[in-house]
């Protein structure tokens, strides 16, 4: 019979001999201690993720909700425009490179500086705006042949800066007042802005009264309004105005636009222009068809427009004008709070 080793006590006996008696105390203290180790390991059963334990009506709303903002954030994106801009009160420089050619115009390139420099310091309502420009800078929205005043605005006339203070800041009006100067004149000017629908139709009237030292009185009237088609299109139609107190007519135009998003960072926009006067009688002095794409261009604040365009000026016979204007934008300065690509819908 084998002897047993007495140094090597089998399992049997030695699990005889444990009892709490005869247990030290830091073995007690790790026996405590595993059920709390246990309780605190990772769960092996997988946890439900909170779409599953969304009921299905609340995954409905959720949905809908998420769908309904993107939505009125789009459509507010087609309108942020020179009229939206204008109305800003944060510091924003854009710097501008367009090149275009038509049939009865050269091939010219025409830089443009423009912005706006917000000054809390000195008042929350005040900015001051800067410009240079070409004095004949041709502009995708203006009429490049039919006889308009020269000024289009402060913003569109060489090298200017302004002055702006807000009177009134809301979603239905907008008034405020600019005084400003250039190397050549100065100029002082009120604009008004208000929200009036039409039915379904949302709408807005601006007007913009200018006066300048050496052309004197300007006065712009506008007047747009718009609608949803879908949830990739939108319709807009615009009239404006243009009185200026050395013209002895009164151009006017009518323009008919429908915007089409693509993505988020692309958008067209097709476009049928009426331009009128008064002048020497009542007659469309163009009549002008036009696409414009927009898209981001390399960079996150690159924006490229390409808008080629067919025209049938009056002072030309109505013969065919076909023409095409790139432009590469980029915008510097506080944008803060802002969408990433709202200027690809800067139409």
């Amino acid at each position: 019979m084998a002897k047993r080793n007495i140094f090597l006590p089998d399992w049997t006996t030695l699990l005889r001999r444990i009892s709490p008696a005869t247990l030290p105390l830091p073995c007690l203290l790790i026996g405590c201690l595993l059920p709390l180790v246990a309780e605190s390991a990772p769960a092996q059963t997988a946890v439900p993720t909170a779409e599953e334990e969304l009921p299905m009506i609340d995954t409905a709303q959720e949905q809908t909700s998420v769908a309904v903002v993107d939505a009125a954030e789009w459509l507010d994106q087609f309108f942020y425009d020179d009229i939206v801009r204008y109305e800003e009160n944060r510091t924003r420089i854009r710097f501008e490179l367009s090149g275009g050619y038509t049939r009865f115009e050269h091939f010219e390139i025409k830089p443009k500086i423009s912005g706006r420099i917000h000054l809390p310091n000195l008042s929350q309502k005040i900015n001051l705006i800067i410009a240079a420009s070409d004095d004949e800078e041709f502009v995708a929205d203006d009429n490049p042949i039919s006889a308009i005043p020269r000024h289009q605005g402060a913003e569109n006339r060489e090298i200017s800066a302004a002055l702006q203070y807000f009177f009134r800041e809301s979603e239905k009006d907008n008034l405020s007042a600019t005084l400003g100067a250039s190397f050549d004149y100065l100029y002082t000017g009120i604009r008004y802005r208000r929200s009036l629908p039409i039915g379904s139709w949302q709408g807005r009237l601006v007007n913009r009264l200018n006066y300048y030292t050496d052309d004197e009185w300007e006065d712009i009237l506008s007047y747009e309004f718009w609608r949803p088609l879908g949830e990739r299109f939108l319709f807009r139609t615009k009239a404006t105005a243009n009185w200026h107190v050395e013209e002895d007519g009164l151009p006017h135009s009518l323009v008919f636009a429908l915007f089409q998003k693509i993505n988020e960072e692309k958008a067209l926009r097709h476009e049928i222009g009426n331009y009128f006067d008064t002048e020497e009688s009542y007659k469309m002095t163009d009549l002008q068809f036009r696409v414009r794409y927009r898209q981001r261009f390399l960079r996150d604040w690159l924006v490229l427009e390409v808008a080629p365009q067919v025209g049938f000026p009056e002072d030309h016979d109505r013969e065919v004008n076909p023409g095409i204007i790139i432009s590469l934008e980029a915008d510097t300065g506080n944008l803060a709070g802002t969408k990433l690509f709202p200027r690809i819908f800067n139409f």
